[in-house]
């Protein structure tokens, strides 16, 4: 019996620096569920920062389209070439503001080297994150392409739009109008041979009801054999689309 005792002893002060066979599965079993479990953290925080990164360039995209819908419900009393964020959210039910309380930033940046109907086109850059760097580099940059470079990498939450299509728009639009009118004064020429006097030509505008988009009348011009005249109108920053009423041979 003391012998077996002591041999028993013996045996477990033998395996003191050892290391048991369950130890060694129960640590390495730990040491895998670690693994996992940080493999695990780590795809749910990517999953759910692209979540809000989604959900932050969801809202810009908000901003850009209420600030579209500002520019083409403008009238003239209410023209404006100021792209606010207190602007777009008359027109937005977004909160426009970021997970840290702060407001979406917006920044405008005129293209120089690009001119269309009298005016520079002018992107609005909408940033809708935190990162000071980022909200920063938005603000103080001058180069168009670096925004757009910024657009297209979703996780930034940089949305950037370009005004050049409402304004486009309101030009187009006005063009037809303007076309409609002066197709009803060449009418007016084919049944009297002549165009329209002014008195005319005021009773043909009320008839019709044909304006610009900002709400202004076109204006009209006529020679006074009223053989030749003229029909424009002028944008709010001051570009002149104008219609030459000929039937000479050459006029445009």
């Amino acid at each position: 019996m003391i012998l077996r005792r002591k041999h028993g002893a013996w045996g477990l002060w033998c395996q003191r620096g050892a290391f048991s066979p369950f130890m060694f599965g129960l640590v390495m079993g730990v040491t895998i569920f670690s693994a996992l479990s940080m493999q695990w953290a780590k795809k749910e925080l990517e999953r759910y920062q692209a979540k809000q990164a989604d959900a932050a360039q969801r809202q810009a995209q908000d901003v850009a389209k209420a600030m579209e819908f500002a520019i083409l419900t403008e009238g003239q009393d209410n023209y404006s070439e100021e792209y606010t964020l207190q602007r777009a959210r008359q027109f937005s039910s977004a909160a426009a503001k970021t997970r840290g309380e702060q407001d979406f930033l917006l920044a405008t940046k005129r293209e120089r080297d690009s001119e269309r109907f009298g005016r520079n086109d002018e992107k609005i850059a909408i940033a809708a994150s935190d990162d000071t760097l980022l909200r920063s580099q938005v603000y103080r940059s001058g180069d168009v392409a670096e925004l757009d470079k910024l657009r297209t990498n979703k996780a930034s939450g940089v949305v950037v739009y370009d005004t050049s299509e409402a304004r486009d728009r309101q030009i187009r639009t006005s063009i037809q109008r303007q076309e409609a009118l002066a197709e009803q004064i060449y009418a007016f020429y084919a049944a009297e041979m002549k165009f329209p006097t002014l008195a005319e030509f005021t009773e043909m505008r009320r008839k019709f009801g044909l304006r610009d988009v900002w709400g202004d009348d076109f204006e009209y011009g006529v020679d006074p054999d009223l053989q030749q005249g003229f029909l424009s109108f002028t944008t709010p920053w001051g570009y002149v689309h104008e219609i030459n009423l000929s039937l000479k041979e050459g006029a445009e």
